[in-house]
């Protein structure tokens, strides 16, 4: 086929995607977004990793139009978006930029998506902040009213709830482009497209002048909650806002080094590690940002490395002295029977 006339069609094929979800998402009220808005960039991520930047925009623009004629003008950007963390991602992929840039990239296009339709342009896309913050601030000052505590005496709740949810949005398109980008290599794998290998998670070390910023970011987070910067509450957003998402980072990390530091203790479950640091993450994330610290800017990391490599070298001395023995007693039966 020519290579022209297969654009096109790869193309349309991509478009009739796109435009049987949006048509669904309207059947439902919204109900296939709200659940699967993760989905919709791949057919973005299938066209740009075979055509690359620059034979993809004719078909984003495309989407764009279907999205504006078939939904309303909110709902052509929110498709859109979605459209266009798929072809960061696939045109990454295409110029073959390796793994951890390419999920750089989607992430920061994915968190700048987040921010623009939850915080700065959310009344363009239907969300009412004000309304939402009303009704988190009744949610705290009830909760904290009955266990004793007078919440407006100790923290801005304003200041507070509106770091809450620029960190959340800054989350979910962390979480998003990480999302997209598993499922992307599912896919990719099963087309038997090449892409570039991933980079195993446990080979991925951060720069520890990042955890010395974290701690920063710990302290900072817990000096703009103690009140002493209550009369600038733009000082204090600006505490609250760089510590939380600091902590974040740490936790991220720590929770990372505490699985594989019970893996190691117990190598033979799998379930455990997991659901033993998901508790602790609920129940003293200080504790695992903190530990999160010590794992980045100490050499933690390569000690649990050089004891994995020394458990499984072990592991395979054992099973190759077993199957030596199962040679040694075969050869002995067969020679008794001689």
């Amino acid at each position: 086929m020519n290579s022209n006339v297969r654009k096109i069609t790869d193309g349309a094929m991509m478009l009739a995607i796109v435009g049987a979800a949006v048509l669904l998402d309207r059947q439902t009220v919204g109900l296939i977004y709200g659940l699967v808005s993760f989905l919709l960039p791949l057919p973005m991520v299938f066209y740009s990793v075979k055509y690359g930047w620059r034979d993809s925009w004719m078909v984003f623009g495309a989407m764009l139009l279907l999205a504006f004629i078939l939904e309303s003008l909110p709902g052509m950007f929110l498709i859109g978006g979605e459209c266009l963390i798929g072809l960061v991602y696939g045109a990454s992929i295409h110029a073959k930029a390796n793994s951890h840039r390419t999920l750089i990239r989607t992430m920061i296009t994915a968190v700048i998506y987040d921010l623009c339709t939850m915080i700065i342009f959310a009344d363009f896309f239907g969300y009412d902040l004000a309304a939402e913050m009303e009704e988190y601030r009744n949610i705290m000052n009830t909760v904290f009213t009955q266990t004793g505590v007078d919440l407006l005496q100790n923290v801005n709740v304003d200041s507070y709830l509106v770091t809450v949810f620029i960190v959340a949005a800054i989350v979910t398109g962390i979480l998003e482009a990480y999302v997209v980008h598993v499922i992307s290599r599912l896919m990719l794998k099963r087309l038997r497209i090449a892409a570039p290998p991933s980079v195993p998670l446990y080979a991925y070390y951060p720069p520890k002048w990042s955890g010395y910023v974290g701690i920063l970011g710990f302290i900072a987070y817990y000096t703009g909650i103690s009140g002493r910067f209550a009369a600038d509450p733009m000082i204090e957003s600006a505490l609250q806002g760089f510590g939380m998402a600091m902590i974040l980072y740490l936790a991220f990390f720590g929770m990372f080094g505490l699985m594989l530091f019970i893996k190691l203790r117990f190598p033979h479950s799998r379930l455990a590690p997991m659901l033993v640091v998901l508790a602790m993450l609920f129940i003293a994330m200080s504790l695992v940002a903190l530990f999160g610290f010590l794992y980045i800017t100490t050499d933690m990391h390569e000690r649990m490395l050089q004891r994995a490599v020394y458990s499984a070298g072990q592991r395979e001395e054992v099973q190759t002295d077993e199957s030596e023995d199962t040679d040694n007693e075969a050869s002995d039966d067969r020679s008794n029977a001689d």
